[in-house]
């Protein structure tokens, strides 16, 4: 078998040597099961102080890597092995954010050269040699050195033969998109705390199954953001299912775990996890017209915001216009991996709840396909009609661990043919005067205060 190459185009391959010592990689690399080799665009400049750098042009702070040096020296490593086809990646803050799925498909790769920059950044025109762009994270390093040194070990453990026990692999935290099930050794109790029953059980197939759902829930309450991108498959559903319920029947309905809020969030009078959709098709216009109505910026980040505070699960955005879908796209893209996500951590957490939908049927599906279960129908209106329900009746008529969905309308509000095919519709709210034209935001806040807000007797978050 060949092994895996790095070449890495570094101003300090020295950084790099007591590291390729270390216990696994150090045995790839004697193995020859792993090749790192290393150029230094020093080698390719033509005065005598080896410049590789130069002042930026318009001014400003800081050197800029020069792209003569660095283009000859991705160019040399790439023809230093001219039986494999090189790719070739910057390590650079503006790059994707490296993930367990990019290192898999990477692994595919027989040559990868790893450029690392310095100072204030690249000279753009190198961008031009690079095949793809990589970062660590939304944060700025000294240089690229230690991102390539991530990038080496994270994949040379997927080389076979690399890792003693290759099955460990599959288990591990992002292999499947989910977090690790938690793991625990010897002493059977350490201060107090005791190693779950279930692992000491012996029933291989029991034990499988726990470890599947801590992974399903430690993922759920800790990580939203990869949560937001997972599909559970059906024994998966299953078992969150079975998780809430027995969450929700022992009392806990103030635990994540119960409804799928983050840490640090509880929904305090949920039973399973909640939901809320803004629609804007099919509402009404002023003259009782059904319309689509067009999304607002307030609408998209206030929702979000307080869906995050009350602990919802999930915020959709209901349209079957493609163009308003493209722009909450690219809303949401500001806010979770653009610009946005560095400047504004909070709002950038909220966003990250926020789902687009064509219409309410996809909005149902998504939710029966995550939870397992389809949820309860919650219209709201303004208007008054038979048949509502306060609050007290709702949580009478909602089953433990079922999830719930609240249906906002824009414009002047649901269509009666929304409101009709809703399992409940909610009293609307009222003021001490007769004026009632609250905005779906305020409206938004108010519904999931009244159900979900702690009080003053509940105390702060559990």
């Amino acid at each position: 078998m060949s092994p895996v190459r790095f070449s890495v185009v570094t101003l300090f391959p020295e950084l790099f040597r007591s590291w390729l010592e270390g216990a696994l990689l150090g045995k790839a690399l004697a193995a020859g099961l792993v090749e790192v080799r290393f150029v230094d665009p020093r080698a390719f400049t033509h005065d005598r102080h080896q410049t590789v750098d130069d002042t930026p042009y318009g001014g400003g702070e800081g050197m800029v890597l020069k792209a003569e040096p660095f283009v000859a020296g991705i160019e040399a490593a790439a023809a230093a092995i001219p039986e494999c086809v090189a790719h070739r990646v910057l390590l650079s803050p503006q790059g994707q954010r490296l993930t367990q799925g990019r290192l898999q498909a990477l692994a595919a790769r027989s040559h990868l050269i790893l450029v690392c920059g310095r100072y204030e950044g690249f000279d753009e025109r190198i961008r031009a040699s690079v095949d793809e762009e990589l970062s660590l994270g939304d944060f700025v390093l000294n240089g690229g050195e230690v991102a390539a040194m991530a990038v080496i070990d994270g994949l040379s453990r997927l080389v076979p033969g690399v890792i003693g026990n290759s099955a460990s692999l599959q288990t591990e935290s992002h292999a499947a998109g989910l977090l690790e099930h938690p793991q625990y050794t010897r002493p059977r109790e350490f201060r107090g705390q005791a190693v779950p029953e279930v692992l000491l059980s012996g029933d291989h197939e029991r034990i499988r199954r726990w470890r599947s759902q801590q992974m399903l829930l430690r993922t759920r309450e800790r990580r939203p953001d990869l949560w937001a991108g997972f599909t559970p498959d059906a024994e998966q559903r299953a078992l969150l299912a079975a998780a809430d319920a027995e969450a929700a029947a022992a009392g806990d309905a103030r635990s994540p775990a119960a409804t799928g809020a983050p840490p640090g969030v509880a929904a305090a009078a949920a039973l399973g996890p909640v939901s809320i959709a803004l629609l804007h098709h099919p509402v009404h216009d002023r003259d009782g017209q059904v319309v689509t109505t067009a999304l607002t910026n307030l609408d998209l980040h206030d929702i979000a915001r307080s869906a995050r505070t009350y602990g919802l699960e999930r915020y959709f955005v209901v349209t079957p216009l493609t163009s308003q879908q493209e722009l909450v796209g690219r809303i949401l893209g500001h806010w979770r991996t653009g610009h946005g996500a560095n400047t504004h951590a909070s709002r950038a957490e909220a966003l990250a709840q926020v789902e687009v939908a064509a219409d309410l049927d996809a909005v149902i599906a998504a939710i029966t396909a995550r939870w397992g279960r389809s949820p309860l129908v919650v219209a709201t209106t303004a208007a008054r009609r038979l048949g509502q329900v306060d609050e007290a009746a709702l949580r009478r008529r909602w089953e433990p661990g079922q999830p719930l969905l609240l249906l906002l309308g824009t414009g002047w509000g649901l269509t009666g043919e929304l409101l009709d095919r809703a399992d409940a519709v909610l009293l609307p709210l009222c003021g001490p005067t007769d004026y009632n034209h609250l905005s779906v935001r305020s409206a938004a806040a108010i519904l999931l205060d009244r159900l979900f807000g702690l009080r003053q007797e509940h105390g702060p978050p559990a």
